[in-house]
């Protein structure tokens, strides 16, 4: 793992709570200065493959509402200059476990996610 300034570290966990926090709350609002405009996110939901655009989890952040319960664990897995990988495990009461590995990029000095790929355990 890369030393990078602990700014960076910083910067990035807020990102990722406000991202945790449009899924807790429902509302795709609250997570979306979190993604860049042109994001992407591919991984297997109950209804199989997921792939394309981050309006899919926009959407389906506003159609589900609130997540009951949301508990999340985030681990920055590495920094190097301006790329960043992060983990997101999040579990809700309603039995769903979710691991997510999200690509951030700084951008004109902020952090953004570009990528997600994710993974539903249940």
């Amino acid at each position: 793992m890369s030393r990078a300034p602990i700014k960076d570290y910083e910067e990035i966990l807020e990102v990722m709570n406000k991202y945790v926090e449009g899924i807790a709350t429902g509302k795709s609002e609250v997570m979306k200065p979190s993604f860049h405009k042109d994001a992407i996110m591919y991984g297997y939901e109950t209804i199989g493959l997921v792939e394309g655009s981050i309006q899919y989890l926009y959407d389906y952040v506003d159609q589900a509402g609130p997540a009951q319960n949301l508990q999340a664990k985030v681990d920055i897995l590495d920094i190097e200059g301006t790329a960043a990988c992060v983990r997101v495990v999040l579990e809700s009461s309603d039995g769903a476990v979710y691991s997510d590995f999200l690509q951030l990029l700084k951008i004109n000095g902020e952090w953004k996610v570009i990528a997600k790929l994710f993974h539903r355990h249940t």
